[in-house]
């Protein structure tokens, strides 16, 4: 029962918070609630599976695209999202076929090459993806109560989106799958002896990473209503890797820490200097060096602070029994 305290309470504030917001600061949650996802979905392979991509930002863009492009000819929403999924999911399974079969920093290149031979394909074909200009996003999200269109829409829509997600998440890492993922991760030739197929787990949680990337793609495009290459540029996938990096790597509520921390120091520093990415790269340089684990791990290093201290205070009883137990221990050591 205490575990779920914790987590409604997160619930209730995301759903009263836009009272306490300004339209603009309503807009800028809900984008922050898409890259949280999308942070997510990288956060399951790289701090479950320990697979570090910097192509992710692909599935992103064909979920993107599959919105924009699908659009045109299909306004039912939950056909365009589960089509974003689908088509994500299917890219990465086929594609994870192959990357898997690398490790380290030849995965982190292949990755990152097919997201750039992705990027470059979106900007030669003018003629269907708008190239270097994009394309604008004629559907709009529809759940059967007509068009959501303004802020305070976009962000329930995508405050619930996220919590699903992270919901959905937690369930499969707890799951038999999840802890096979994990045990991949700590000591591959252990499970491998143990008769698990690691490639098969592997490539589960990477084709998992890209449906849900691709989830993030088509809520960003119907949240922007403008899709462009730049969705799919290897420079999106180094800033979401950054963000996992701040949050912490290995958990599940660290990335989307680190997605709020990343959006919203960028739109206010950009807001008063032109000089922002060097101030932000100092920024992350510090946390790399000085703040191990993200801010995951400094929340969870100050909770068990709290909780021990809140245990000692509860329990004078059992501190005055250790201490009369040692002053007991000390005399006959004396004697």
């Amino acid at each position: 029962m205490k575990k779920m305290i914790f987590p409604a309470a997160i619930a209730v504030l995301l759903l009263i918070l836009p009272v306490m917001l300004t339209s603009y600061g309503i807009k800028l949650t809900a984008e922050v609630f898409i890259m949280s996802i999308f942070v997510l979905s990288l956060g399951l392979i790289t701090g479950y599976a320990g697979l570090v991509s910097l192509g992710h930002a692909a599935f992103f863009g064909i979920g993107a695209y599959t919105i924009a492009l699908l659009g045109k000819f299909v306004p039912n929403t939950f056909v365009l999202l589960a089509s974003a999924i689908i088509f994500a999911a299917l890219i990465a399974l086929l594609t994870g076929f192959l990357f898997i079969r690398s490790s380290g920093a030849y995965f982190l290149m292949i990755t990152l090459a097919f997201s750039q031979m992705l990027y470059a394909v979106a900007y030669k074909l003018k003629g269907v993806t708008g190239g270097s200009d994009g394309m604008s996003v004629a559907a709009s999200l529809d759940f059967g109560f007509g068009p959501i269109s303004g802020s305070m829409g976009l962000y329930y829509v995508m405050a619930v989106s996220v919590m699903i997600c992270y919901v959905l998440l937690r369930m499969f890492i707890n799951s038999p799958a999840g802890k096979a993922i994990i045990g991949v991760k700590e000591n591959e030739s252990r499970m491998r002896a143990l008769g698990y197929s690691v490639r098969s787990y592997k490539l589960l949680a990477y084709t998992i990473s890209g449906g849900i990337a691709g989830y993030a793609g088509g809520l960003y495009a119907f949240y922007n209503y403008f899709v462009s290459p730049d969705t799919l540029n290897w420079n999106f996938s180094g800033q979401v890797l950054v963000m996992i990096i701040i949050g912490g790597v290995g958990t599940l509520f660290g990335p989307p820490i680190g997605a709020a921390v990343f959006v919203i120091l960028q739109n206010y520093i950009s807001s008063y200097t032109e000089r922002w990415p060097m101030i932000m790269g100092v920024i992350f340089v510090a946390f790399v060096l000085y703040g191990r684990g993200g801010i995951a791990n400094l929340l969870l290093l100050a909770w068990r602070k709290i909780s021990r201290r809140q245990k000692e205070i509860n329990s004078p009883a059992l501190n005055s029994s250790e201490k009369i137990s040692k002053d007991e221990t000390k005399g006959v050591t004396e004697a």
